[in-house]
């Protein structure tokens, strides 16, 4: 058996809550790029230009995740 201590367990609490918000990043994300499609299909470039725009503020907030897993509520490194 081994021992998990409290502060791995508010880690896992913590990532936990970060692969679900990557999770929804991505269902948006994928959203946004069939609403480009489309839009290409119709060629409406404001839509392109505007969606194209929020797929970027998703991935970056998505790499931003990515980088705090492992890490506490206060984004330091667990021990």
């Amino acid at each position: 058996m081994s021992h998990v201590s409290p502060s791995q367990t508010l880690v896992s609490d913590y990532d936990a809550d970060r692969f679900a918000a990557i999770e929804d990043f991505a269902d948006k994300a994928a959203s946004y790029w069939r609403s480009i499609a489309e839009a290409a299909y119709r060629g409406d470039l404001r839509t392109i230009e505007t969606h194209c725009r929020h797929v970027r503020l998703l991935t970056l907030a998505t790499f931003s995740t990515v980088k705090g897993l492992g890490a506490g509520q206060d984004g330091e490194e667990a021990a």
